[in-house]
């Protein structure tokens, strides 16, 4: 599993109300993939043959977010969410913070099966 530092927009428009967050969309090799991110959101990204994980991390919220991509399907194929901090700390250790992105996305992509 490699790392990957992908580009990254935010599509947006305006209206008589403001402004409004479309989408954001990851670039790759050419190919755009739809994003599942908020502002406070880190994003990693990792490579694996054809596949390409996406893990989300909001740690003021304690949501984690893994999606997974084939190429070149712009949206995600299988997704697995953990909303609550209790339920990361039980399977990532109270100091989950500490823990590697990719060893996160690695232990997530079993709950993708």
């Amino acid at each position: 599993m490699t790392p990957i530092t992908p580009t990254l927009k935010l599509h947006t428009h305006q209206d008589k109300e403001g402004i409004h967050i479309n989408s954001l969309i990851m670039k790759h090799n050419g190919n755009n993939y739809h994003l599942y991110a908020g502002t406070k959101d880190t994003i990693y990204v990792f490579g694996e043959s054809i596949a390409l994980y996406v893990l989300t991390v909001n740690r003021e919220h304690g949501i984690i977010g893994l999606n997974a991509y084939m190429s070149p399907e712009p949206f995600p194929i299988n997704s697995y969410f953990m909303h609550s901090l209790k339920e990361i700390k039980d399977l990532f250790g109270s100091n989950w913070e500490n823990v590697p992105a990719i060893d996160i996305t690695q232990k997530l992509i079993n709950y993708l099966i």
